[in-house]
């Protein structure tokens, strides 16, 4: 056994970084799954629930964190919380919808867990995914939705009305979640000329076919991710030339930015994703862009995609559930037992979490996540000049945050969030041991 934990304990990095390289076949056999098969329990369900289990070994025979046993507490805690949800629901829905409601919690909270476990095991470790591994994966899922595009192969984003290629994925917002992310990571690849060695060519082709996959995703959000993404570091360019009196290169800039724009206005009206906001519109029945603003159905349904209406109607079953529901969740399965019955989840992250589990269960999924993000906070307060590659960090946090508040499916979605894992662990600080830093390479 000693063997096995030296193993591990040398090679944990390596581990996780395969973990993530698994992640995209994960999603397509998770797609096949589901589309093809009509299974409830998948393949990534099953390999993510081993490698939860594989950190709690970790966790207890590994990790040499000196506030484990505040972090053990935090789990037993959240252990009882776990009992008296499930309890609750067998009370209350019977074992009909156990399973459901399970397999919910499950996925919801595979990122507080993953990431306290990852954070205690990280601690004490200098190692660091280099940003190549990033923009690989990025990459592996670009291949999946445009090869099976091409051939006509792949699952429709929408099931009606709009338009829009998944690939061989089973999810829109998920997927368009972790291109989303990675965005930020994808243009300091591009910009960064020290440290890549890809030639330009490559870069160039790579670029292409990303674009290509995400406006044929149809979806708003990776497009709004690509234009804050583009214009921080536009700016962020354009300063530090000023700041150079590069006067000459900055023309160059603005000139490629023109010619990106002037593009764009030609390309976009032919993508999915115009397609998707003509038919919207049209269904909408506006004929004045202020119509989107002046009137709150409209609002609500063009840009929210109706998720305001389904907060007022969650928010109205929560307020009519006794105590013992308001403080532990009404589960993922409202009005049960009536005609009134609701399977549909808001998909805005930050209140599912509080409705399905609570104000108990709602505190205890964030505060791993604000401990983390703390001691980031603290760090970065520290330095007296933010790299690109903090920055770069900090507009991925930024994508991540709205994403989760607007369309969901981020923190709630292991999927994404153990992405989301590996970014805050790359930039919290770490303790100082007695111990060679290793790099993944």
């Amino acid at each position: 056994m000693k063997k096995v934990n030296r193993w591990i304990d040398s090679h944990f990095r390596n581990i996780f970084l395969l973990f993530l390289y698994l992640q995209p076949f994960l999603d397509v056999l998770t797609a096949w799954g589901i589309n093809y098969f009509q299974m409830n329990l998948t393949i990534g369900i099953i390999v993510r629930l081993l490698f939860l289990v594989f950190l709690f070994y970790c966790f207890l025979f590994l990790s040499h964190d000196q506030e484990k046993k505040k972090e053990g507490y935090y789990l037993g805690v959240l252990l009882l919380y776990a009992i008296s949800f499930a309890s609750l629901i067998l009370i209350k829905k019977g074992t009909g919808a156990f399973l459901y409601e399970m397999q919910g919690s499950f996925r919801s909270f595979y990122f507080p867990i993953a990431l306290l476990l990852m954070y205690s095991i990280q601690k004490e470790r200098n190692e660091k995914i280099e940003l190549r591994h990033y923009v690989r994966i990025l990459m592996i899922y670009v291949f999946f939705i445009l090869v099976p595009t091409f051939f006509h192969l792949g699952f429709d984003a929408y099931t009606q009305g709009k338009v829009g290629n998944l690939g061989w994925f089973h999810s829109t917002n998920e997927i368009s979640a972790i291109l989303s992310l990675f965005l930020p990571y994808f243009m300091l690849y591009l910009m960064d000329r020290k440290k890549t060695k890809t030639s330009l060519c490559l870069k160039i082709l790579a670029s292409g076919t990303l674009l290509y996959a995400l406006f044929t995703l149809g979806t708003k959000m990776t497009i709004i991710s690509l234009g804050l993404t583009l214009c921080f570091f536009g700016i962020h360019y354009l300063i530090e030339l000023r700041k150079k009196k590069a006067y000459r290169q900055i023309r160059i800039w603005l000139v490629l930015i023109l010619t990106i724009a002037g593009t764009g206005v030609f390309l976009i009206p032919k993508t999915s994703f115009y397609q998707n906001i003509q038919i919207h519109l049209n269904y909408l029945g506006v004929t004045n862009p202020i119509q989107i603003v002046t009137n709150p159905k409209v609002l609500d349904h063009f840009v929210f995609s109706s998720r305001l209406s389904f907060l007022a109607q969650t928010n109205k079953n929560y307020m009519k559930a006794p105590l013992e529901e308001k403080m532990l969740g009404i589960g993922y399965i409202e009005n049960y037992g009536t005609d009134e019955v609701n399977l549909k989840l808001i998909e805005m992250d930050f209140f599912d979490l509080f409705y399905r589990h609570g104000i108990i269960g709602f505190l205890l999924y964030m505060l791993p996540i604000c401990l983390v993000l703390k001691t980031i906070f603290q760090s970065i307060k520290k330095q007296k000049k933010l790299s690109l590659e903090k920055k770069t960090f900090l507009l991925s946090l930024l994508l991540i945050g709205i994403m989760a508040f607007l369309v969901g499916h981020v923190l709630v979605a292991p999927s994404v969030s153990i992405f989301i894992i590996s970014l805050l662990l790359e930039n919290s600080p770490k303790e100082e041991v007695a111990k060679k830093s290793r790099k993944v390479s």
